[in-house]
């Protein structure tokens, strides 16, 4: 009798602690961040000289005495045959003035972020945004990256997704790239980045993750950023509400857990507490979106319920700070902070990246918990791009966003 006893009792605990294992994720905007080769390839090409030809509106490579560098031209968009798919503009890492990057910098760079990662950013899976692609994200892992495997993609624009996971924690089912986020029926000049979706088999349990870096600049119906708006950065997330809203609905459809992370470019807690209608006409978000008609907030219309597996909530949120910074961060979820709460929340004694909240958000779906609200790890001091007026010196930020890391229950 005692050995059933037993034996029932040790099923049940290996049963719950099945049902509840924890995953740590973490999701992290790495800023423009490149592998060596290609940062090289990129300082090359900046270093060298131009001159605007007014007749095309463009700058082209020039020997002129008077020809500028490309880390002055005022955009480096601007540059002839500069091509976003290969390189990352020349100001990527401009802060308070010109930063004529030097490779020494940028290894330190990435030596910088391999010890934050390892230090302050214990996670099982992390999903990263602007990377330029599977061998940068190596180059900064714990041990370049060997007990990790990798979901990424090419092609594109140098901004890239990448999401990595330990080896140990489960396998691979499958990779793809959700180009349809990318809209790409729209011109060059007006397609968005797409998403990357993982699905990881995690002891028996299927679990999808979407890696996403949606539109920017619409980041708030408090700012200005109102979806059903006229801007053209608005009229672009608003076209990718659908595509999204497609991918919840397909990929939940046959139970899997399902977890969206990633730099969504828009403050969902401004949309949550704006008290429009979700749409223009004021009909339901459960229902089919009738032709012509706009969202004003793109987690109530694409998280509505319908059916129930789709109903995927947003994680809370807390700043790894002291106390003022943690009212800041609160308020920050309720109105839009001023300049002098937002330069005091990303200084280097508070958050310490330029874009410390609103912006980055994970969400996860029906058979997941948190089990607790998701951190804005602080980065500090590695968030300055600092260097002497001589250009030496140089030290480069590691990111303009935080890691916000949360510990799930699967």
């Amino acid at each position: 009798m005692l050995r059933i006893l037993v034996a029932v009792v040790t099923i049940f605990l290996i049963s719950s602690e099945t049902s509840a294992r924890q995953v740590t994720i973490a999701t992290w905007n790495l800023g423009w961040h490149m592998d060596i080769a290609t940062a090289q390839r990129w300082i090359e090409a900046c270093g060298k000289t131009y001159v605007e030809d007014a007749g095309i509106g463009r700058w082209v490579p020039s020997t002129d005495s008077n020809a500028t560098q490309g880390w002055d031209v005022p955009n480096t968009f601007d540059i002839e045959n500069w091509d976003t798919a290969v390189l990352p503009v020349c100001d990527a890492y401009a802060y308070r003035g010109v930063v004529r990057v030097n490779v020494d910098a940028y290894r330190k760079r990435q030596e910088q972020i391999a010890n934050f990662i390892s230090r302050s950013v214990p996670a099982d899976i992390i999903a990263f945004q602007e990377v330029s692609g599977e061998q940068a994200v190596k180059e900064v892992l714990p041990g370049a990256g060997a007990d990790y495997d990798l979901c990424g993609f090419s092609g594109y624009k140098v901004q890239r997704l990448v999401i990595a996971w330990k080896k140990s924690l489960g396998t691979k089912v499958s990779c793809e790239v959700e180009d349809s986020l990318s809209l790409p029926a729209n011109p060059d000049s007006k397609r968005p980045r797409p998403g990357l979706s993982l699905t990881l088999s995690l002891g028996g349990a299927i679990v999808r993750i979407l890696d996403v870096h949606l539109k920017s600049s619409c980041v708030s119906p408090f700012d200005g950023g109102k979806l059903e708006g006229n801007g053209n950065n608005c009229m672009i997330l608003q076209q990718q509400i659908d595509p999204i809203e497609s991918w919840v609905e397909r990929e939940t459809s046959d139970g899997a857990k399902v977890v969206m992370l990633g730099d969504f470019n828009r403050n969902l807690w401004h949309e949550l507490r704006d008290q429009s209608p979700v749409r223009t006409d004021g009909s339901a978000a459960s229902g089919i979106r009738p032709s012509g008609v706009l969202s004003r907030s793109l987690i109530e219309e694409v998280f509505d319920g319908q059916p129930f597996t789709t109903d995927l909530r947003l994680v809370n949120e807390h700043c790894q700070t002291n106390e003022v910074g943690a009212v800041l961060c609160t308020l920050s979820e309720i109105r839009d902070l001023d300049t002098a709460e937002s330069d005091l929340l990303a200084s280097q004694n508070y958050l310490g990246c330029r874009n410390p909240v609103g912006l980055d958000h994970i969400l996860i779906g029906p058979g997941i918990e948190a089990t607790a609200p998701a951190e804005h790890t602080s980065i500090r001091r590695l968030g300055m791009t600092r260097q002497k007026d001589d250009g030496t010196d140089q030290v480069l930020a590691i990111s303009d966003h935080c890691p916000l890391v949360v510990r799930l229950n699967l």
